[in-house]
């Protein structure tokens, strides 16, 4: 069903992410609502999320002869067509009933990457057997039983996943009581997380992580320079700059505070990706000049997912991609590579 089928007379002020956001107000259960907008204690780091990204202005440079700019990219060793990504946000059946299959038929129509979250584990098998050329990452957590996070690693491996995304700064919320999420066609019946999920990893978890597959481990949830270097040093491939949407610490430094000192730290030694309040083409833009790789969207695949499936998932994508190449030309970036840190600079808060 094509998104414009969606708008509303009282949405025509709204414009881009915020009409799926919208949409989706309106298309959820109000406690479905109330969970996706959840932040963590007073909800300050969820709010501010976007805000950070707002703080920062842009230094467009001019006459640089600028007819077309060249978005794709590639992370990981994979061609992408847009530096923008999914990030996993939960179980996707709670927003669409396709769940995460529609995630992959927007990306795959998109051209870039979806990250899945470990929910879908159980069920990958099917997931791979309907979208078998999708480019996905898989979230895990850690297990503290080595065997079982070993089968988990060799399933991932085997139905096509390119990276491993290792997600680090969880504390389960059992303050919730929301009924179980329903369970697309595909999936598993009872497939759940498991019950011995291991928040108390460290470094040497994640090194162990990294001798144990031969797919590259992505560390997501890094905010610190020193936490970085240590992550590297454990062999992770990648960092992912995230404060896990504001729903797990609050009061959490931003993702867009956090991301110069990463990248600092990183020089250049591993690709860096950010998630956290990226709501438009120009936050991705100033995402790119503070040194990230790419920039990966949580809230807003679900808003789009609500509000119209897979098909809103790759327009909302699309849209992106051109706010991202217009907000580029009027800066004087003929490609990414002309994207670098003058581009910015912060304002007073």
């Amino acid at each position: 069903m094509a998104v414009s089928a969606f708008l509303l007379e009282s949405e025509a002020q709204l414009t881009g992410v915020e009409t799926y956001r919208e949409q989706a107000r309106r298309a959820l259960d109000p406690l479905v609502w109330d969970y996706l907008e959840h932040g963590a204690g007073a909800g300050r780091s969820t709010a501010e999320a976007a805000t950070a990204w707002q703080r920062l202005a842009l230094r467009p440079r001019i006459l640089r002869g600028i007819t077309d700019s060249e978005i794709a990219t590639s992370a990981l060793g994979t061609d992408l067509a847009l530096p923008i990504m999914t990030a996993p946000n939960g179980r996707a059946t709670r927003f669409a009933p396709q769940g995460e299959a529609a995630v992959i038929e927007g990306t795959q129509s998109a051209g870039t990457i979806a990250v899945l979250p470990s929910s879908v584990v159980p069920s990958l098998p099917a997931l791979h057997s309907l979208y078998p050329s999708a480019a996905i990452w898989q979230q895990l957590y850690m297990f503290r039983d080595r065997g079982r996070m070993r089968e988990r690693l060799h399933m991932v491996r085997e139905e096509g996943a390119l990276a491993v995304v290792l997600t680090v700064d969880l504390l389960p919320d059992t303050s919730w009581k929301l009924p179980a999420p329903p369970h697309a066609p595909w999936e598993a019946v009872g497939a759940v997380p498991d019950p011995s999920m291991f928040v108390a990893a460290d470094m040497d978890d994640l090194a162990w992580l990294c001798r144990e597959t031969d797919l590259p481990v992505v560390v997501k949830g890094v905010l610190r320079d020193d936490d970085a270097v240590l992550c590297l040093e454990a062999g992770a491939a990648a960092l992912i700059v995230s404060n896990h949407g504001g729903n797990q610490l609050d009061t959490a430094i931003s993702s867009a505070d956090a991301l110069p000192e990463v990248v600092a730290a990183v020089n250049g030694r591993a690709e860096v990706y950010v998630d956290g309040g990226i709501r438009d083409g120009l936050s991705v833009l100033k995402a790119l000049a503070l040194g990230a790789r790419a920039a990966l969207i949580g809230r807003p695949v679900s808003y789009a997912l609500a509000a119209g499936g897979g098909e809103a998932v790759a327009t909302m994508m699309k849209e992106l991609s051109g706010e991202l190449a217009r907000a580029m030309a009027l800066c004087g970036a003929n490609s990414l590579a002309d994207i670098d840190p003058s581009l910015v600079r912060a304002t007073a808060p």
